[in-house]
C-alpha cells in the first residue's frame, strides 16, 4: 500500500508496466464515518505586490485553464485545480490511471477535505529553508553554505520550543 500524488500513476506505468494496482478511498472512522483522505492538487497565486499583475493573470489564465488542466488530469501529474473537470469523460475510462484519479476526486467530495498548513510555528520552521533556497539560486551561497545557515537556524528555533 501506497499513499501517493497522482504522479505515482506515470511512474507505475513507465517503471513497472506488469504490475497491476489500483486506487482505493481512505476508510471511513468507525465511529464518525469520516473519511481520512489526502488530495494533491496544484495551488495557482499571483503575489499581491507583483509589477507585472496584468502578464501574471495571463498566466495564471492560462496554466488553469480547462485544456491544461484537462492535461495535467491526463498525464496524472496531479489533481486539476478546476472543480468543473469532476464530471470529465476521462473518469470513465478503466485504465488505473483514469480510476486512480476518479477515487481522488470522489474521495475529496465527502466534506471532509481540509488545507494543508504548517500549524503557528509553519513560518519559523519554513523560513531558514526558504533564505537557503533564495541564496543558492542568487547565487550569493554554495549549496554547503546555505544548508549549513539554515540548519543553525533551524537548531536555534528548536532550542527556543
Amino acid at each position: 500500500m501506497a499513499v501517493e500524488g497522482n504522479w505515482i500513476v506515470p511512474f507505475l506505468r513507465d517503471n513497472a508496466p506488469n504490475l497491476k494496482f489500483g486506487t482505493a478511498l481512505m476508510p471511513k472512522h468507525p465511529q464518525t464515518g469520516k473519511r481520512g483522505n489526502f488530495v494533491f492538487t496544484v495551488g495557482w497565486a499571483i503575489n499581491a505586490g507583483t509589477k507585472n499583475r496584468a502578464a501574471a493573470v495571463k498566466v495564471l489564465n492560462v496554466l488553469t485553464s480547462p485544456q491544461v488542466q484537462q492535461y495535467v488530469l491526463q498525464q496524472g501529474l496531479a489533481i486539476p485545480s478546476r472543480s468543473a473537470l469532476q464530471t470529465n469523460a476521462y473518469f470513465k475510462r478503466q485504465d488505473p490511471g483514469a480510476q486512480n484519479s476518479r477515487a481522488v476526486f470522489e474521495g475529496a467530495d465527502d466534506g471532509n477535505v481540509y488545507g494543508y498548513t504548517f500549524g503557528p510555528q509553519g513560518p519559523d520552521w519554513a523560513k531558514p529553508i526558504n533564505e537557503a533556497l533564495a541564496a543558492v539560486l542568487s547565487g550569493q551561497k554554495t549549496t554547503a553554505e546555505a544548508l549549513k545557515k539554515a540548519q543553525a537556524d533551524m537548531n536555534t528555533f528548536q532550542n527556543r520550543r
